[in-house]
């Protein structure tokens, strides 16, 4: 039965003082923050008085961010409770209770299809099936999923619409992703095979928008596609190709999801052909989904293309209130763009506010021993400067802090080196206080294969770290969610992981 939209808003119940996760990296802006924590603070988060209080068990690996809703009323139950929603790469999607140690069985769990078969499993996972954080609206109690479904030994890729309440399909759903655009040199259609679909979904303006890189090799035809669909209907709405007379130009940001304000969607492209119809290693900037409005080319884009260092390994944060867009990629270069005025490509790259060398940055031209920018978070203090953090693979933490024209510089190091992606990161803090920087870091390489990991909880202004699950035998992650955020929210933290189960962290 399709609910109505004002049916569907009594089943969930405002819990006031509580924050939501409905999207990855927390918000459109994607900081990777919550800044309304009140429970988690540096005096309490420490081996005597946090830990792993309980997990939950799921049926394959964890690539997605786990995402919260507060006071869900899931039937027949007529009492509220805080959901925690969890996607899998076997395309389950699962809704656990978030505080109940106890509520090991899910509220709810549906299935999306038969995942994928990875031959090798590479380093992706034995199958592939929900990649992408999915997004939820929370107005009409709706979780947008992309799910990658074997069919006659093949992939597609369908659009899902769930109801956060019973996880069943609404609007007609699920809608087969398919596309077609005409290039120069004939007609592009949009080949699953060849595709997968990393990035976090992104909801703006009624629109769901589902980004496409590479699937497994990238040495065969692929492109970068931008798809969006109707959020009511799933219909789609628009079809847009990165490289329309060439190859390439992965849109893959390490999932970190498109980001938005008033003025557009903003995201990035990895390798591949620039120039006419083509728009590999740049920022862009849509007004609409049809076309971009706007882009920035780094005046290195060749040497980028012929290393293997793609622009894209991270994704663009939107600093708060102010016209600032910060990007991340594998040479360990910060790209501070006034977002508002991209620029599009010049020597020297005058036309942006800021390049930063973050990281230790690359060994040598040609090389692809770069400690690349896999994931960043920024805490937007208001009483003292901003703070953006970059932890490299292959290289230690660090904090930089914001200066009024936007553009940024060294404040905070932490020793410690994590290997591939590097750190993964969230902020916590209540306001301008209390803040913790929390990441999940590892001393194996993750782009071969699983690797054993660690969640670490740091002093967001000095980086002297004050947790680790490491420190008890009790509190172990266990094998590292590549890419994945920790949602904290509530007091707890919510963390994936490739061992086929929930984390969920708290006060004892």
């Amino acid at each position: 039965m399709r609910l109505t939209c004002a049916s569907a808003l009594v089943l969930v119940m405002p819990v006031w003082g509580q924050v939501s996760v409905t999207t990855g990296q927390y918000d459109i802006n994607r900081t990777a923050s919550n800044l309304a924590e009140t429970i988690l603070n540096t005096s309490n988060v420490n081996t005597s008085q946090f830990g792993l209080l309980f997990h939950r068990a799921v049926d394959a690996y964890i690539y997605a961010q786990p995402l919260y809703v507060p006071g869900v009323i899931v039937p027949p139950s007529t009492t509220p409770v805080n959901v925690v929603y969890v996607a899998t790469m076997n395309n389950s999607v699962y809704a656990f209770d978030a505080d109940n140690p106890s509520a090991s069985a899910p509220l709810w769990h549906v299935s999306l299809g038969a995942a994928v078969p990875i031959p090798g499993g590479g380093n992706v996972a034995p199958a592939a099936g929900v990649m992408s954080t999915p997004v939820i609206d929370p107005t009409t109690n709706t979780l947008y999923a992309v799910a990658m479904v074997n069919v006659n030994h093949g992939r597609n890729f369908q659009v899902h619409a769930l109801d956060i309440t019973t996880g069943k399909e609404k609007f007609g759903g699920p809608v087969l992703i398919q596309a077609r655009v005409q290039g120069t040199r004939g007609t592009i259609s949009f080949a699953p095979n060849f595709q997968f679909q990393r990035p976090a979904l992104l909801l703006n303006s009624g629109a769901v928008w589902v980004l496409f890189g590479s699937g497994l090799s990238e040495f065969v035809s692929f492109h970068g596609w931008a798809l969006t669909y109707s959020a009511s209907t799933l219909q789609q709405l628009s079809v847009w190709c990165a490289t329309l007379n060439g190859m390439g130009a992965g849109i893959w940001m390490s999932g970190r999801g498109a980001a938005a304000d008033s003025n557009g969607v903003y995201l990035a492209t990895g390798n591949g052909n620039e120039g006419p119809g083509n728009s590999g290693q740049s920022v862009l900037r849509f007004s609409t989904a049809n076309a971009p409005a706007d882009y920035f080319l780094p005046d290195t884009y060749t040497e980028m293309n012929r290393s293997d260092w793609d622009l894209a390994s991270g994704g663009p944060i939107l600093v708060p209130n102010t016209s600032v867009l910060v990007q991340g990629g594998k040479m360990g270069m910060i790209y501070v763009l006034n977002r508002t005025a991209l620029g599009g490509e010049r020597a020297g790259n005058t036309q942006i506010v800021q390049s930063l060398q973050a990281t230790t940055g690359c060994s040598g031209a040609g090389t692809t021993a770069c400690a690349e920018i896999h994931g960043t978070s920024y805490w937007a203090r208001v009483s003292a400067p901003p703070l953006l953090y970059v932890w490299g693979r292959n290289d230690i933490l660090r904090s930089f802090s914001q200066r009024s024209n936007g553009s940024f510089r060294a404040s905070a190091t932490n020793p410690t080196v994590s290997n591939h992606p590097g750190g993964i990161m969230a902020v916590s803090a209540n306001g301008d206080a209390d803040g913790i920087l929390w990441a999940t870091t590892t001393t194996q390489d993750a782009s071969v294969g699983p690797v054993t990991g660690t969640l670490r909880a740091l002093d967001a202004v000095t980086l002297h770290e004050l947790w680790n699950s490491d420190k008890s035998s009790g509190d172990t992650l266990g094998i590292l969610a590549k890419f994945c955020v920790p949602t904290v929210v509530n007091g707890k933290v919510y963390m994936a992981t490739f061992s086929n189960r929930l984390n969920v962290y708290g006060l004892r």
